[in-house]
């Protein structure tokens, strides 16, 4: 019976122990990610098919805002979200106010 309250102490200390750990290091490791990327993710088709050279629409809207694709890139994609994820990033510069000269 000893051996049995000796293991549940045991491992309530190494739970709370590597929770106390995980808290840390998610605080300490945060990496501030572009508030328009959710935005210009969204306007994508989202069918993450890799057609545009890119791991999915996530990557393919960083590589957009990075400057570094072109919205035709997308196959999938039509020309209405071309010019949608065209006006939104015309009406919202990034945080220094620069904004994105977009590729059609």
């Amino acid at each position: 019976m000893d051996g049995i309250v000796i293991v549940i102490i045991l491992a309530l200390v190494v739970s709370i122990g590597l929770a106390l750990l995980l808290s840390f290091a998610s605080v300490a490791l945060h990496v501030e990610e572009d508030p328009r990327l959710q935005d210009v993710t969204d306007l994508l088709p989202n069918q993450n098919c890799g057609l545009c050279g890119n791991p999915g629409c996530k990557a393919m809207a960083q590589s957009i805002l990075d400057e570094d694709s072109r919205l035709s890139q997308c196959k999938p994609g039509d020309q209405e979200m071309r010019e949608l994820i065209k006006e939104y990033l015309e009406e919202h510069p990034d945080e220094s106010g620069e904004y994105v000269k977009v590729k059609m």
